[in-house]
């Protein structure tokens, strides 16, 4: 056949018959969870995070939305489960494969889609999530907002001029009453002393590391110790954007700074074993029900965040520039190993088997 138009469209599948655009889900969520039953009521989760518990706030709900549905998860840090998923397809087969991977890792799902190891889906509702946080053609999407930021015990800090930007750090009021998160034993947290570096120079991260900060693994650690009063302020954790009651503390966000915000990602594997409960899964995670009550940021662009906060498109974030850089991964490589020489290795136990009972010194 000679080089035609017609013949680069009939190779791409550009013809009718060859292919067409995939539609987004129409299913109800009842319908969609009668086809997970049908299937064998099993469901597989592999869910990045800091503490076994972390997710609970809604996996909790999700099962209670849908008890007959025998859901088994596990929650670790997404650099330990995106080699485990590695692992697990190198082994063959569908064992050990999960329904859906959800990681903080955003490269990882770039690798995977193009090696064809995701399958192409759209749940509901995909027309409303945020167009940079999805892949167009449905092989991952973000489910939540994440925000790291200033974390504060009002009990240990001047309520009237807590620490909202870098600079309030380096305070000396505040040496050695800081908790803060190894940047090198987590990415987000690396991309956040990327984003100091940038602004204020390597002279701020040498101040701010004669502050003496007490170094955690994780980022679960320093809210738990500023909930509890063992430090006054950590900016490398998280918090709900409406302060749980009877609790003196706050969440902020700077006054000038940029801070970080990403929108964690999932997608269903190509070899997992339960799609159906997959495709209910994420149905669920976009549905108003989900957006309309989560922490933080919603990834849909028609519900606005908690506690006034409204959309992540009127802060001084960029999901989209975390994302970015996550790739640039001989980048981000080399700088972690400056981040260990300028802090020291990380120590301890994982951040999944920390004890969250115990003051970190």
């Amino acid at each position: 056949m000679p080089i035609t138009r017609t013949a680069i469209a009939l190779s791409l599948g550009l013809f009718a018959g060859a292919g067409h655009a995939l539609e987004m889900e129409t299913k109800t969520l009842d319908e969609l969870y009668a086809d997970a039953l049908a299937e064998g009521g099993e469901f597989v989760l592999r869910a990045g995070g800091d503490e076994p518990s972390q997710i609970d706030y809604y996996l909790e709900r999700f099962k209670e939305r849908f008890p007959d549905l025998r859901v088994t998860h596990s929650v670790d840090v997404s650099i330990n489960h995106a080699p485990r998923f590695d692992n697990a397809r190198a082994a063959g087969g569908e064992e050990n494969i999960p329904d859906v991977i959800q990681f903080q890792t955003l490269h990882d799902f770039n690798y995977y889609m193009e090696r064809g190891l995701l399958d192409a889906y759209k749940p509901a509702n995909w027309d409303k999530v945020y167009p940079d946080h999805k892949d167009p053609h449905g092989r991952w999407m973000g489910l939540y907002g994440v925000t790291f930021s200033n974390y504060v015990n009002l009990d240990m800090v001047d309520p009237d001029n807590p620490p909202r930007d870098a600079l309030d750090y380096l305070d000396p009021s505040l040496k050695g009453r800081i908790i803060l998160t190894y940047p090198h034993d987590d990415d987000a947290v690396l991309y956040q002393f990327w984003n100091l570096k940038e602004a204020y120079g390597w002279d701020y991260l040498e101040k701010l590391v004669a502050q003496e900060p007490v170094w955690t693994r994780g980022t679960a650690m320093p809210y738990h110790a500023v909930n509890n009063g063992w430090y006054a302020a950590s900016f490398t954790t998280f918090w709900a954007f409406e302060n749980f009651p009877g609790l003196n503390t706050a969440f902020m966000l700077p006054e000038d700074d940029y801070f970080l915000t990403w929108f964690q990602s999932a997608g269903i594997p190509t070899q997992a074993k339960n799609k159906a409960a997959a495709k209910l899964y994420l149905n669920w995670m976009l549905s108003e029900d989900m957006q309309g009550s989560w922490l933080q940021f919603p990834v849909r662009m028609d519900i606005e965040a908690p506690g006034g906060y409204g959309s992540v498109l009127r802060h001084n974030t960029s999901p989209g520039d975390f994302h970015r850089w996550m790739l640039k991964r001989p980048m981000v490589e080399r700088f972690r190993d400056q981040m260990r020489q300028l802090i020291g290795p990380a120590h301890g136990p994982e951040a999944v088997d920390l004890d969250y009972t115990v003051k970190p010194e």
